[in-house]
């Protein structure tokens, strides 16, 4: 934090000389009169000094506690929109992420208690080591996918483990827009859970759809494509018996059947008198 000793005839001259040299507003700063001197020509001497704000007294307080607890890792915050991002990185950042991040989860709960008692907090405060939360996110959303794709299967809520507030938020924002699923928190801390429940009217949609078509039927029912469909169509109705075929004699001396004759063979040979003949 900047800080600031300034002398002149009035506060309000040490006053705008020390904003102007710090580049600040004057609700940024606190200033206090430290010196004054003087009947005739008076002199004032302002101390001015640099308000501290939440990112500077989160940063403070993580550095600080990181120090305490003898860890080898540093921690560096950046400010935007929505939030202050800190991020640990370090020898020891694996100890300050601790089971699934509950030493992080604890880090960063003091440090909102510390901030929000010392200054108007406006934003959230999220603190990271090494991508942790990053990579824990892309597991649980994949987590959540595939449990959600059970629980529209079988019809039946499929009930997650206990997780932290920010595992819980992963999992509502990967099944937000899943239309066969919606997804409930359930118990108190620190065992509360999600469970992730069949949309009933969409499942039944779902039901019919596999009943009168893809795999288990196609597109005509039982058979999965339209022959299949029409046979089951008549598969109801009686078949007639089948006829006996009558064999047509064949004619020995036709041309064609004489050709196809000579290309399969004589066969047996038979006489008819005293001269034998083959056919």
């Amino acid at each position: 934090m900047k800080e600031i000793e300034i002398t002149a005839s009035s506060y309000e001259d040490a006053l705008a000389e020390a904003l102007k040299e710090l580049g600040l507003t004057e609700d940024q700063v606190e200033a206090t009169i430290v010196k004054q001197s003087g009947l005739i020509r008076k002199k004032v001497t302002v101390k001015v000094t640099q308000k501290a704000t939440p990112k500077d007294i989160a940063i403070d307080f993580i550095n600080t506690l990181i120090q305490k607890m003898g860890l080898d890792c540093t921690a560096t915050i950046r400010e935007e929109d929505d939030a202050y991002y800190v991020s640990v990185s370090g020898k020891d950042t694996a100890t300050l992420i601790g089971y699934r991040g509950d030493v992080l989860d604890c880090v960063q709960y003091l440090t909102l208690l510390v901030v929000n008692k010392t200054s108007d907090l406006d934003k959230r405060i999220i603190i990271d080591g090494e991508n942790y939360r990053e990579k824990r996110t892309v597991v649980l959303s994949k987590l959540a996918k595939k449990l959600a794709i059970k629980a529209a299967k079988t019809g039946k809520d499929v009930a997650l483990e206990p997780m932290n507030p920010f595992e819980r938020r992963v999992i509502h924002s990967a099944l937000a827009d899943d239309k066969f699923v919606t997804t409930e928190s359930e118990g108190e801390e620190p065992n509360r859970y999600i469970v992730i429940k069949p949309n009933k009217r969409n499942f039944g949609d779902r039901q019919r759809r596999n009943n009168f078509g893809g795999r288990q039927g196609g597109k005509y029912g039982n058979g999965g494509n339209r022959r299949n469909g029409e046979r089951s169509n008549y598969s109801s109705q009686p078949a007639a018996p089948a006829q006996p075929k009558e064999e047509q004699p064949k004619d020995m001396y036709n041309h064609e059947y004489s050709i196809n004759f000579k290309r399969t063979g004589g066969g047996k040979l038979r006489s008819f008198g005293e001269k034998k003949r083959t056919f």
